[in-house]
């Protein structure tokens, strides 16, 4: 994903490129934009086609917003098969300089990681300026996983780092899968405001559980058990005919 502005505020207009890199059609393309709390949606008409490229405009009333670089979250959804459900969810971000363009605040980073249940996301900053920022950093997360939590605000000094532990937890993400989670980290009542973002994978593990593992062979057990509690009773129902036969009952003769 990638995008340009074109036009600036009062009224905000912002155009986001799309590519599909993949092997299949994209369908039922949606885009939902988040910018300063103000959220937008755009769909495209069309199918995507592998190797295609289309366009997606939002746009937001944001009055005179502060100057500086300001972070445009993105969610994209769409339709990978004809099945029911199948369907991708993909977080990006752009990062929008609006009437002033500064050297970025805060450098930061997050390691890759796996994830069970849930699992804590290490976020280091660092100052990029060698100035003291208060910094909240927070998640984008596709659908499936979700922050656990609220986003925390971070001082960072001027010289050195500092961390902001989040949490994450998997909610409905397929196992096992690999998933894309973004971190946004963007100044508090600073002038120029700032934005920072980076990128981290998830591996979402498969489940731990014997029973899933099991849940396959245990059916075919229970199916064959079944079948051979049938076949033995139909046996025993043939049997019982010959053997009123040979038994006719009554007292013996005298």
């Amino acid at each position: 994903m990638g995008g340009v502005v074109q036009a600036g505020p009062p009224r905000l207009e912002v155009r986001i490129e799309l590519a599909n890199r993949g092997d299949t059609p994209a369908r039922g393309v949606s885009v939902e934009a988040e910018l300063l709390g103000l959220r937008q949606q755009a769909r495209l008409d069309d199918a995507l086609l592998p190797g295609a490229t289309a366009s997606a405009v939002v746009r937001f009333d944001v009055g005179e917003p502060p100057s500086g670089v300001h972070a445009l979250a993105l969610h994209l959804q769409y339709a990978r098969s004809a099945a029911a459900g199948d369907i991708a969810s993909q977080r990006g971000y752009l990062l929008l300089a609006l009437a002033a363009n500064p050297r970025p605040a805060v450098r930061l980073s997050a390691a890759d990681l796996r994830l069970d249940t849930a699992a804590p996301v290490v976020v280091r900053l660092e100052s990029a300026d060698g100035r003291t920022h208060h910094v909240r950093v927070r998640l984008l997360t596709p659908r499936g996983l979700q922050p656990l939590g609220p986003s925390p605000v971070v001082d960072v000094p001027p010289q050195g780092g500092a961390a902001a532990e989040l949490r994450l937890l998997r909610g409905g993400a397929p196992r096992p899968s690999r998933q894309g989670v973004v971190v946004l980290a963007e100044t508090v009542d600073e002038e120029p405001a700032n934005a920072s973002a980076a990128t981290v994978v998830v591996d979402v593990q498969p489940d731990p559980a014997w029973l899933p593992r099991l849940r396959l062979p245990l059916t075919v057990a229970g199916f064959a058990l079944l079948a051979a509690a049938v076949y033995r009773d139909l046996r025993q129902r043939r049997r019982r005919p010959t053997d009123a036969a040979e038994d006719p009952g009554g007292p013996p003769a005298a």
